[in-house]
């Protein structure tokens, strides 16, 4: 029978591991919660239960898969102030800006769970080394151009809700293990004037 467990991660938060059967290499999130079926010559057979990669079986090198649940919980609630340009999370605040032509549009919106490590954010590796880990805030995969709005850090937004990079880590860790218990979202931002 499988065991419940979740990815424990890199560094920088993403484990990379390989799809079955083609082998194809993809990188999960830190935390993300996975079946584990089997552990055969020193490889971790494991099929993702949420996120952008639910119901894809995987494998990777043994022992870097845990047991049990890492402390999820309860779904996360975030509001971003437009005019004070101040994030609220769980236990903090952040500086945060959107691009004033194409502003984040007002309202609440579903934050999901990582999908893929996003390269824009290597810039900032030396502030927090979760720069690469983004939440797309919306409905369904982020189509790029289109409704790819995220939340992220850096110092230039292009209409997502982007967090200044000295307060990114606080941001990740309040976020990664908040679920909504869908299988797809860790909660939601509400965005104010």
């Amino acid at each position: 029978m499988p065991d419940i467990g979740y990815i424990a991660g890199g560094a920088d938060g993403w484990l990379n591991v390989k799809k079955d059967p083609d082998g194809q290499v993809i990188a999960l999130p830190q935390y993300l919660s996975v079946e584990i079926s089997e552990n055969r010559l020193g490889r971790e057979y494991f099929v993702v239960r949420e996120g952008s990669h639910r119901g894809q079986a995987c494998s990777v090198v043994a022992g870097n898969l845990k047991f049990g649940n890492p402390g999820y919980r309860a779904a996360a609630r975030v509001e971003f102030s437009l005019s004070r340009q101040l994030l609220s999370f769980p236990g903090g605040q952040a500086r945060a800006i959107t691009d004033a032509a194409n502003p984040i549009p007002l309202g609440t919106h579903p934050i999901q769970l990582p999908d893929f490590p996003h390269e824009l954010g290597a810039g900032y590796m030396s502030q927090s080394r979760f720069a690469m880990t983004w939440f797309y805030m919306g409905r369904g995969p982020a189509v790029r151009g289109r409704n790819d709005r995220y939340l992220h850090t850096g110092r230039v937004s292009a209409g997502c809700v982007t967090v200044d990079p000295s307060d990114w880590t606080a941001l990740y860790q309040a976020l990664i293990l908040s679920r909504n218990n869908d299988g797809a979202t860790l909660g939601s931002i509400a965005v104010l004037r």
